[in-house]
């Protein structure tokens, strides 16, 4: 009833063996960082047919002008739910999900996706087209999270500074804790094709 994970529970039951190789990640640099932080660079990687590539692997968006209050960053909210749009109409056939570090930063986005979708018909039916197949568009917290996989995963930061331009006080919530790193593992590893990670 203690234990975080039934895999911590279970570890000194059963005999360890652990999965070699990532089936998920279409691209190296998608299982990079958790392959050298949590799986001691133990993991086989198939290199990429293309290193450098608009369709795979990390790609990073800097929110200038984010501002992290009351738990939510309502900048950053904003520019995902434009890449959001953006990604729905010009890349239909690639599925995609969104998650926060915070379950206010959550809700942020999804208002703002709500509120795109209420003045764009096209937004609002690719939405809708996508919620009948078996990946549709999701948005949640970084608890919540487990489990799911998406070609494309876009992650909202969250954390910044109170003001433009101010300190950034390194109190970043859930993943601060003792197991964070096993969270972050989760999220790190959700895309199939692109990562891309927005931050102020």
């Amino acid at each position: 009833e203690d234990s975080e994970s039934i895999l911590d529970t279970a570890m000194p039951i059963f005999e360890a063996r652990r999965l070699t190789w990532h089936y998920r990640s279409q691209h190296e640099d998608l299982i990079a960082f958790s392959n050298h932080a949590f799986y001691d660079g133990k993991l086989v990687v198939f290199p990429a047919p293309h290193a450098q590539s608009a369709d795979f692997g990390v790609k990073f968006t800097r929110v200038p002008r984010g501002r992290f209050v009351n738990r939510r960053n309502v900048e950053e909210a904003r520019i995902i739910a434009k890449t959001v749009h953006t990604h729905m109409l010009e890349r239909p056939d690639e599925s995609l999900g969104v998650v926060a570090m915070s379950a206010e930063q959550r809700d942020q986005i999804e208002r703002a996706v709500e509120d795109l979708s209420k003045e764009d018909a096209r937004f609002r039916a690719a939405i809708e087209t996508r919620l009948d197949t078996e990946e549709p568009l999701f948005i949640k917290n970084l608890e919540n999270v487990q489990g799911d996989e998406r070609d494309v995963i876009y992650i909202s930061c969250t954390y910044g500074p109170e003001e433009v331009g101010g300190r950034v006080y390194q109190r970043f919530g859930p993943i601060n804790s003792d197991v964070g790193w096993r969270r972050l593992n989760v999220l790190f590893t959700r895309s199939k094709r692109r990562m891309h990670v927005f931050s102020s």
